[in-house]
C-alpha cells in the first residue's frame, strides 16, 4: 500500500504562495517529499519568492516537460534508489521500558513506530488528519457514539499468530485493565472494554461509547498506547503475578509493525529488520539500528560523519552551527511541547514553590540555552492546543520576590536543595547551572544531581515515595492528542501518580483534580476554554505544580540523502519509517 500522498505538494505549494514559508524552508521540506531541485526552484519562481543567501541542495533529474514525477522519480519515472538499506538513528538515553502500552517515554515511542501500530497514524504534518495503519477503513455514525475499524485481512504479529479483530480487542482490553503509564488515552472513553468494543467479523470491530466522542479518533492515532501487542505472547508469559506479562514485555518486542527486533540491549542498541510478514507495502529500509549515544557531542560527530543518519537529540548550540553544513538536513518545526520544572509537592510548601518559580531564569534560558528553539509560555499548555488562555500571566525572574516568598515559606539561607537531570544532557544541565547560580545570589544551595537517563525515568514513573525523589526535576510534555485534558491529566493529577501515569512529584490539589473531572467530559470548546483557564491558574499560581518556562520548537537531524520524512508536532523526535527511503547519489 502506498502511503505517500498528492496534499502534501498542494500543502507545500500553498505554504509558499502564502508566504508562510521561507525559501529554505520550501527547498527542504521539498527534498523530504522527494522533488527534485529544478521542480521545487520552478515552484518558487512560480510564487514570487524571492532568492535568500545559501547554496541550493544539489540538484536531481527534472522532470520531464508538462510531467508532475513521482516522489524522488526520475523524469523517466523511476526512482533513484540507494544501495545502502540500513537506516541509524542516535537516541540520548536507554529504554528501559518496553511494554508500549506502559511506557510514556519519548524515546520508546519512537522506537515503537519501527515495530508496533496503531489502528489509524498521524498523516503528514496534520494533527487532525488520519491516515491507514493497521486499520485499513474506518468510519463513524452520525452522532460519534460508534467508531467502526476494518483491520488488514492478513496482518500478523512477529510471533506469526494472526492479527485479527479478537486479538485487537484482547490487546486493548489489556491496555485498559493493566492501567499503567498513558491508559488514561483509552480510559477516557472506554471503561468497560470487554462489552464497549465488539468483535463482527474477523476483520471487523466496533468501539461503543457511552456519549458521543469527538476526540476518539485522534486518541487512536496517538503513538502513547493504543499500540497492539500480540495476545498469545501475553498468554504465554503471564503469572499469577503479572497476569498481563507487563515484565516480559517490558524487555521484548512482540507486535505487528514493518520491522521486528533482532537484538536488544536497552542501553546499548536496538535492531529492527524488515517483518517478512508485514500486511502492507514493505518499507525501504531493510533495518533500523538504534543506537543509545549519551553524550551530546558524540551525537553530532557521528551525524557529521556519516555513522549515524537521523537524529532528534541534538541541543541547540549544534543546531545552529549544522544548519550550514551541506550534507545535513536540519527540519526545524513547529510543536505542542511545553517544557518545565517538576517540583516536589511533598517536600515544598505553595510559597516555597512560588519562590522558586520567580527564582527560575526565563530570559536567559530563552535566549542563551535555547538559543530561538523555544519562547515564554504562561502555563503548560501550548498556544496551539484547545483551551490556551493567552489572559493568564506569565512569570519573570524576579530575586527579591522569590527570596521574600522563600523566607515566608520557612526556608532559611543556608539551605540546601536537589535538581536531578540526566547525564550527557548539555541543555539541562546549562538551565539547572543557571537556576544555581539564581538562588545562590539569594543564600540557597543548589545541588546538581546527575543520573543515567534510564534510572531517571525508573524513579519519574515508578512508585517510590516523594521523601526519596529530589526536589526539582526537569521535564517537558506534549499532549498524546490535541487537548488540554490530556496534556495536564497524566502530569497532575492525584489519579496519576507513580506508575499509574507521569506525575512524578505526587502533585495533590482537590480543586484541581475537580476540574479537571468536568474538564475530561467537556462537550463544546467554550466549556474547554473556561475549565482550562482556571485550572491553569491554579497549576501555575495558585499552588504551582511547577516551573512551566518555555513552549518548545523542535528540529530532527537527517543526512541530506534521505527523503520522505516528514514532522508531526505532536509525533515529536519520532520518525515515520515506513515513509522513509535514501536516494542513490
Amino acid at each position: 500500500m502506498e502511503r505517500r500522498h498528492p496534499e502534501h505538494y498542494l500543502d507545500l505549494l500553498l505554504g509558499a504562495r502564502a508566504g508562510r514559508l521561507t525559501r529554505r524552508q520550501v527547498l527542504t521540506r521539498g527534498l523530504r517529499l522527494g522533488l527534485s531541485t529544478p521542480a521545487i526552484l520552478s515552484l518558487l519562481a512560480a510564487c514570487g519568492q524571492q532568492e535568500e543567501g545559501g547554496a541550493a541542495p544539489a540538484p536531481t533529474s527534472a522532470p520531464a516537460a508538462g510531467q508532475t514525477p513521482a516522489p524522488g522519480a526520475t523524469a523517466t519515472g523511476e526512482r533513484r534508489l540507494s544501495d545502502n538499506r540500513d537506516f541509524v538513528v542516535a537516541f540520548s538515553g536507554g529504554v528501559p521500558d518496553l511494554d508500549p502500552q506502559s511506557a510514556y517515554d519519548n524515546q520508546a515511542s519512537a522506537l515503537f513506530l519501527a515495530c508496533y501500530e496503531m489502528l489509524i497514524a498521524l498523516k503528514g504534518e496534520s494533527t487532525f488528519e488520519y491516515e491507514p495503519m493497521l486499520a485499513r477503513e474506518w468510519s463513524q455514525n452520525d452522532d460519534l457514539t460508534e467508531f467502526t475499524f476494518k483491520l488488514a485481512p492478513n496482518a500478523k504479529f512477529h510471533d506469526g499468530t494472526p492479527c485479527d479483530a479478537e486479538a485487537v480487542k484482547a490487546s486493548f482490553v489489556r491496555f485498559r485493565r493493566m492501567e499503567r503509564g498513558p491508559y488514561n488515552v483509552i480510559s477516557r472513553f472506554v471503561d468497560n472494554p470487554e462489552e464497549q468494543i465488539e468483535v463482527v467479523d474477523a476483520t471487523t470491530l466496533v468501539f461503543k461509547m457511552t456519549k458521543p466522542e469527538p476526540l476518539f479518533l485522534a486518541a487512536m492515532a496517538s503513538e502513547y498506547g493504543p499500540l497492539v501487542v500480540s495476545p498469545a505472547a501475553m498468554e504465554q508469559h503471564k503469572t499469577a503475578d503479572d497476569p498481563y506479562a507487563h515484565e516480559w514485555f517490558a524487555q521484548n518486542i512482540v507486535g505487528t509493525g514493518p520491522y521486528k527486533a533482532v537484538e536488544i540491549l536497552p542501553q546499548e542498541r536496538f535492531v529492527f529488520e524488515r517483518f517478512a510478514d508485514y500486511h502492507s507495502e514493505p518499507p525501504f529500509f531493510d533495518r533500523i539500528i538504534a543506537r543509545v549515544v549519551v553524550e551530546d557531542a558524540t551525537r553530532r560527530q557521528l551525524m557529521e560523519s556519516g555513522e549515524v543518519h537521523g537524529c532528534a537529540y541534538i541541543n541547540p548550540e549544534d543546531l545552529l552551527v549544522m544548519r550550514d553544513n551541506p550534507a545535513l538536513q536540519v527540519v526545524e518545526y513547529d510543536t505542542t511541547e511545553v517544557d518545565w520544572i517538576r517540583m516536589n509537592y511533598a517536600k515544598l510548601n505553595a510559597k516555597a514553590r512560588q519562590g522558586f518559580a520567580y527564582a527560575w531564569p526565563y530570559q536567559e534560558v530563552i535566549e542563551q540555552v535555547l538559543r530561538g528553539y523555544g519562547k515564554p509560555i504562561n502555563g503548560p499548555i501550548a498556544d496551539t492546543v484547545i483551551g490556551y488562555d493567552p489572559s493568564i500571566p506569565t512569570y519573570t525572574t524576579d530575586l527579591e520576590k522569590a527570596k521574600q516568598l522563600l523566607t515566608e515559606a520557612g526556608i532559611r539561607e543556608g539551605d540546601t536543595f536537589t535538581y536531578m537531570f540526566a547525564t550527557g544532557d548539555a541543555t539541562d544541565s546549562a538551565m539547572a547551572q543557571l537556576f544555581q547560580a539564581n538562588l545562590a545570589q539569594i543564600g540557597i544551595t543548589l545541588e546538581l544531581q546527575q543520573v543515567d537517563r534510564a534510572a531517571l525515568l525508573e524513579l519519574a514513573y515508578g512508585d517510590s515515595p516523594p521523601e526519596e525523589r529530589p526536589h526539582f526535576m526537569s521535564a517537558g510534555w506534549w499532549p498524546d492528542y490535541n487537548d488540554s485534558w490530556n496534556q495536564m491529566y497524566p502530569n497532575f493529577h492525584s489519579d496519576s501518580v507513580g506508575s499509574k501515569g507521569s506525575n512524578a512529584m505526587f502533585y495533590q490539589n482537590a480543586e484541581f483534580d475537580r476540574l479537571m473531572d468536568q474538564l475530561q467530559v467537556a462537550e463544546s470548546e467554550e466549556e474547554i476554554r473556561e475549565l482550562t483557564g482556571q485550572i491553569v491558574k491554579i497549576l501555575t499560581w495558585d499552588d504551582p505544580a511547577a516551573i512551566f518556562y518555555a513552549q518548545i520548537k523542535k528540529a530532527t537531524v537527517l543526512q541530506a540523502d534521505i527523503r520522505g520524512f516528514t514532522p508531526n508536532g505532536i509525533y515529536i523526535n519520532s520518525f515515520p519509517f515506513w515513509h522513509m527511503w535514501r536516494e542513490a547519489t
